[in-house]
């Protein structure tokens, strides 16, 4: 599975409020992202507390 808001992030789904959204991907898939969101983190080089908005497209 894979969450949004991402676990990486301060309002990520390990928070334990149990206000999190989870669909069942492929496990290729799921590395795949995880390795694009580290990209878009060092990319836009973004520190620990940094606010950023998430546009989602397909």
């Amino acid at each position: 599975c894979d969450e949004y808001p991402f676990a990486s992030t301060q309002e990520g789904s390990t928070k334990g409020d149990n206000r999190f959204s989870v669909r069942l991907i492929d496990g290729d898939d799921n590395e795949t992202g995880g390795r694009r969101l580290d990209q878009m983190y060092t990319l836009n080089r973004m520190l620990d507390g940094d606010a950023f908005y998430m546009k989602i497209t397909n």
